[in-house]
């Protein structure tokens, strides 16, 4: 389950984040996890869970998960389009040379914290 080895990244940098804005804990996590990213959403909750229950600085914190589908760019008609399933071809003219434009990420997105003095910051 290499979620563990993700989410212990993911923890280190947080923490450099809590650390630069002097947050004493993480609030909430939003991240958004390509469908080819070979993340399994369910399994990097768990392990921040996990986390979370050992961490004080992911005390009580919450983690939102948004999952990005596979977009290509075809090379013949440059289309873009959304494929179904894991058929990567250009739904406009059925070209198989395609690139991947999204869906491939495992992006941070946003994090809050709680500072100090000044309350919940994003």
């Amino acid at each position: 389950m290499h979620e563990l080895s993700i989410m212990q990244s993911l923890r280190d940098q947080l923490e450099e984040i809590a650390r630069a804005h002097r947050a004493r804990r993480v609030a909430r996590v939003a991240l958004e996890v390509g469908a080819l990213s070979n993340i399994v959403p369910d399994l990097l909750r768990e392990a921040f869970y996990a986390y979370r229950e050992a961490d004080p600085l992911l005390a009580g914190a919450s983690l939102e998960i948004r999952s990005l589908p596979i977009r290509v760019r075809c090379r013949s008609c440059h289309a873009e389009s959304a494929p179904a399933g894991y058929r990567i071809r250009c739904e406009a003219c059925g070209g198989v040379g395609v690139d991947v434009i999204q869906g491939e990420e495992l992006l941070l997105r946003d994090v809050e914290m709680e500072v100090e003095s000044e309350g919940v910051v994003s």
